[in-house]
């Protein structure tokens, strides 16, 4: 996404995001936080997920630093709860509705 200033945002700030680890969780080791945020990098993690996981992490008591290799670029969506059933259910009957071409769309008319 860009800023109005025609940035990426949010932009890239390891060596800063790396420092903050370092002060706020002084029981890990830096060369583990910079080994870390370059796995990400490589696995292609967003930064967007990268600022979102390390915060996560930081703020956990049993957390470390290589915690943030099981973040993937699809990690995210992985750990949301999946919607529910009735969800699907309404996400049919639209599907069914839109195809029938004849006057009955009401979505639990079978045909």
């Amino acid at each position: 996404m860009s800023s109005a200033t025609g940035h990426t945002v949010p932009v890239p700030a390891r060596r800063e995001l790396a420092a903050l680890a370092t002060v706020t969780r002084p029981d890990w080791n830096p060369p583990d936080i910079h080994e870390a945020l370059v796995a990400a990098h490589i696995s292609q993690v967003t930064w967007g997920q990268v600022l979102t996981e390390m915060g996560r992490l930081m703020a956990d008591p049993e957390a470390r630093p290589s915690d943030l290799a099981t973040t993937g670029p699809d990690a995210w969506r992985r750990r949301r709860p999946p919607p529910p059933p009735e969800t699907a259910h309404r996400g049919a009957a639209a599907a069914r509705a839109a195809l029938h071409t004849d006057h009955d769309t009401t979505p639990d008319a079978t045909h």
